[in-house]
């Protein structure tokens, strides 16, 4: 058993970003076949062990074709009201009568979340989103890095003056940023801010407020209720995949889930 667990170590550094603290028991939420926290073990940001999934085909259980409602807590689709989410107005992509709701919890400081957005993210965009597949939801998580807060706060902040997807991916270009210290950290979100034209002054008192700050400990309360500890995460309608996927991967989940739904 041992020499099982040293095996499965081993195969700990291309999964994802996670935050140092013990995981809870499995949530009942149905998970897509993916690596995920072993349930009865510590995992830290320099140590995971992984569970490899034994079946590569997930199972979607039929449902009916879903209603989004707008409430004044944000868009919530029916995916995400079996949840208990909503989402912020800035931070969604397409329609939110689509037959498949992703919801992504990331870190901009996250080097598995950066991997995603700059190889997969734009394909889903591009294949499913545009196309009225899915809507895709971001929920901010920052847990890996020293200043992720302070860039999720200013991706917030930007959605306010209706950038939050330019700044979206500019802070996710400045990754590396996020590990430094504040100063540096402050001086790179206001270089991003005058390039894309925003006003610095409200963003600085945007960053500011709490109630700007009480939306990202939300996010991460509801994190933590789903039993979310790492990045990136992403809820396929109600299923968990955890983990920076490739394309592939994610046209076969896509294609699962949209034939699942009673007709």
């Amino acid at each position: 058993m041992h020499q099982r667990w040293i095996v499965l170590s081993i195969l700990i550094w291309l999964i994802g970003c996670t935050a140092a603290a013990p995981v809870p028991p499995p949530p009942t939420i149905p998970r897509l076949p993916t690596v995920t926290p072993e349930p009865l073990l510590k995992v830290t940001p320099t140590s995971r062990i992984i569970r490899l999934a034994e079946n590569p085909i997930p199972t979607f259980t039929a449902t009916p074709v879903p209603t989004a409602v707008i409430s004044t807590a944000g868009v919530i689709t029916a995916a995400m009201a079996q949840l208990g989410l909503s989402a912020e107005p800035y931070a969604i992509l397409g329609d939110p009568d689509a037959l498949i709701t992703i919801v992504e919890f990331t870190d901009f400081g996250c080097s598995f979340c950066r991997r995603h957005h700059q190889f997969t993210f734009r394909h889903l965009v591009d294949e499913f989103v545009t196309s009225g597949q899915v809507f895709y939801v971001v929920k901010q998580f920052p847990v890996t890095s020293p200043q992720g807060e302070l860039a999720a706060l200013a991706a917030i902040c930007a959605g306010e003056q209706g950038a939050y997807w330019t700044m979206h991916d500019a802070l996710f270009a400045a990754g590396d940023v996020w590990y430094g210290d504040v100063v540096n950290a402050r001086r790179q979100i206001m270089t991003i801010a005058a390039e894309l034209g925003l006003d610095r002054a409200e963003l600085q008192d945007c960053i500011a407020r709490p109630s700007t700050q009480e939306v990202i400990a939300r996010h991460v309360s509801e994190a933590h209720e789903l039993h979310i500890f790492g990045t990136p995460v992403f809820f396929i309608n109600n299923q968990l995949l955890a983990g920076a996927q490739p394309i592939e991967r994610w046209r076969e989940f896509l294609q699962l889930a949209a034939n699942s739904y009673l007709r």
